[in-house]
C-alpha cells in the first residue's frame, strides 16, 4: 500500500472520486471528514477504482486515510512487563479462587 497518498488522492481529490462513484460530494468529503468509507460502499468504491486502473487495494478502502500506527507495527516487542489490576471480590466468579 502506497502509505504517502490518501484513498482520495489517489482519485485526484473529493469531487473527481464523486463523480467517479456516482455519489454526491457532500458524502464523499463526509467519508474523508470522518475517515472511514461506509462498509455498504467499499466494495463498489474498490470496483471502481480498479475498474479506472488506479493502484488501490482493499486497505485503502478500509484506511482511506492510510493507517495511522502503521509504523509502529515494525516495531520490535517491549521487555517490559504487563501490569493488570486485579478484579476486586464483586468482579471474581463463584469457581476463581481467591488469590
Amino acid at each position: 500500500m502506497d502509505t504517502d497518498k490518501t484513498i482520495f488522492q489517489i482519485f485526484n481529490g473529493i469531487r473527481p472520486m464523486a463523480r467517479e462513484l456516482g455519489e454526491p460530494p457532500s458524502n464523499v468529503a463526509a467519508w474523508k471528514r470522518v475517515g472511514r468509507i461506509p462498509a455498504e460502499k467499499q466494495p463498489h468504491v474498490l470496483a471502481v477504482g480498479l475498474k479506472l486502473g488506479l493502484p488501490i487495494t482493499a486497505e485503502h478502502v478500509v484506511f482511506p486515510l492510510g493507517r495511522p500506527n502503521a509504523a509502529y507495527a515494525d516495531l520490535p516487542p517491549m521487555d517490559a512487563p504487563v501490569l493488570c489490576d486485579r478484579p476486586d471480590d464483586s468482579q471474581r466468579t463463584a469457581n476463581e479462587p481467591n488469590i
